[in-house]
């Protein structure tokens, strides 16, 4: 139960915004010493994320022993109208991780899980969290509707395995989606 704890208050952190601009398609990966222990992120990761011209929204909450594992900004032609971004923090020496995903647009409704947690973001007002498998996730995981204005950009919060790059991790919530 504490452990969901930390998950509403993860998904439910407000977010700092940063206007930024360009375009690029990387990955970043941070040198450990280099962390920014506000936002964990690197020099490098932040100006990866600056290049696309998005708001960047960050969470003011990262549980204890997280890190920005990776900064993906996808490219290529399936890209060319919506920009998108992920930010992948990982605990390594647990093998738990999740994202903070944005895109400029295109997006849908995410069908509600088999539960629905309420969250309350104060930046982008209140949303639901959402438990259920969704994407490539082999197990229960936690995926939230997307905020944002209407014309975007548009954030969430991503689960474990419901992207390629989280499913080698174990669900940073699973004892507590098991338990509930």
């Amino acid at each position: 139960m504490k452990l969901f704890k930390y998950l509403i208050q993860l998904a439910s952190s407000c977010f700092a915004i940063c206007v930024i601009a360009s375009t690029a398609a990387v990955i970043a990966q941070p040198k450990p010493p280099q962390t920014n222990s506000v936002i964990k992120l690197t020099p490098t990761q932040l100006k990866v994320l600056r290049s696309l011209g998005l708001k960047i929204a960050l969470p003011s909450y990262v549980p204890t022993n997280f890190h920005a594992d990776k900064v993906i900004v996808p490219a290529g032609r399936e890209n060319v109208d919506s920009l998108r971004y992920f930010i992948i923090y990982q605990n390594l020496s647990a093998d738990k991780c999740f994202a903070i995903e944005s895109v400029s647009g295109g997006i849908g409704d995410l069908p509600a899980g088999s539960r629905s947690y309420p969250i309350n973001s104060p930046i982008f007002g209140k949303s639901t969290l959402e438990q259920g498998l969704y994407g490539n996730a082999k197990q229960l995981t936690l995926l939230s509707q997307w905020w944002g204005e209407q014309n975007g950009p548009f954030y969430r919060f991503v689960g474990t395995g419901v992207m390629p790059e989280l499913s080698n991790c174990n669900s940073y919530f699973s004892r507590s989606l098991s338990n509930e």
